[in-house]
C-alpha cells in the first residue's frame, strides 16, 4: 500500500473514532420561571402615585424579554393598580400585594400605604380687611414634617391656592406661621381654611364664625376643639381658656 493511500485510510479511521459524545451540547432553551417586581419606594402616602416595573427572569436568573404583563392588587381599596401600566395609587391606610402576571407566571410585591402626616391648623388671627392676620400650623407628631408643596385654601374652594415653599419643615412639637400678607386670599372675619398634603389629601379643616377679641386656637394644641384663646400666641403653645 502506498504512503498516500495509508494516509487516507488513517484519516478515515480517525474520523470514525470521533463519537457524538465529544460534540458540544446544545444550549437549553430559555424559559420564563420568575417575574420580579420593582418599586421606587416600599411605602407611599394616601393620594401618592408610583409606577411598578416587572422584569422576567429565566431558569438561570438572567433577564428575559416578556410581553406586557397584567397588573393587579389583592386589596384595591388600599392600593389600586392600573392593569396595563402598573401605576399604583394609595387609597387607604394599610398594606397590599401588587401582582404582575404573564404566560402562567406571577410575581408579587408588598407595598404599605400610610396616612398623610398629621399637621394641625392650630391658631388663626383673622384681621377683618387689614391683611394683618396670620395662621399657625402645629406638628404633633414625633417626626419632622416637610410641608413643601402642601396647599391651603379658604372658603372659596375654587379660588386662589397657597402653596408652601420648599423647605417648609416643622419639627416635632413645632410651629409654622404664615402671615396673611403672604396668602393669596384674606383671612376674613367669618371664614374657613382647608389644608391639603402634597398629594392633594385633606389633612385638616377649621371654621371660625367671627372676629375674636384674641384668636381662635385648638385646645390643647392639635386637638379637635377650636376655641377662642385667652391671648394670641403666634408660633407658641396656645393660651387655652
Amino acid at each position: 500500500m502506498t504512503r498516500g493511500l495509508l494516509g487516507i485510510v488513517a484519516l478515515v479511521v480517525g474520523l470514525g473514532a470521533c463519537s457524538d459524545d465529544d460534540a458540544p451540547a446544545a444550549p437549553s432553551p430559555r424559559v420564563l420561571t420568575t417575574i420580579s417586581i420593582s418599586l421606587p419606594v416600599d411605602a407611599i402616602e394616601l393620594g401618592q402615585s408610583i409606577t411598578a416595573i416587572a422584569v422576567g427572569l429565566d431558569q438561570d436568573g438572567a433577564p428575559l424579554t416578556i410581553g406586557p404583563v397584567t397588573w393587579g392588587s389583592d386589596k384595591p381599596e388600599v392600593a389600586a393598580v392600573q392593569t396595563s401600566s402598573g401605576s399604583v395609587f394609595g387609597l387607604s391606610e394599610g398594606r397590599a400585594t401588587i401582582t404582575a402576571s404573564f404566560n402562567g407566571q406571577t410575581g408579587e410585591r408588598t407595598i404599605a400605604v400610610a396616612r398623610s402626616p398629621h399637621i394641625a391648623i392650630n391658631e388663626v388671627q383673622p384681621a377683618a380687611n387689614s391683611r394683618d392676620g396670620w395662621i399657625e400650623f402645629f406638628n404633633p407628631t414625633t417626626k419632622a414634617v416637610d410641608m413643601s408643596g402642601w396647599t391651603l385654601i379658604d372658603s372659596n374652594f375654587f379660588g386662589p391656592t397657597f402653596t408652601f415653599a420648599d423647605g417648609s419643615v416643622i419639627q416635632p412639637g413645632g410651629f409654622l406661621v404664615v402671615e396673611e400678607s403672604g396668602l393669596p386670599f384674606d383671612l376674613d372675619v367669618t371664614d374657613d381654611a382647608s389644608l391639603f398634603s402634597r398629594f392633594g389629601v385633606l389633612v385638616d379643616l377649621i371654621f371660625w364664625p367671627g372676629q375674636p377679641g384674641t384668636t381662635y386656637g385648638r385646645c390643647p394644641n392639635g386637638n379637635t376643639l377650636f376655641d377662642v384663646t385667652r391671648a394670641p400666641t403666634k408660633g407658641a403653645a396656645n393660651a387655652c381658656p
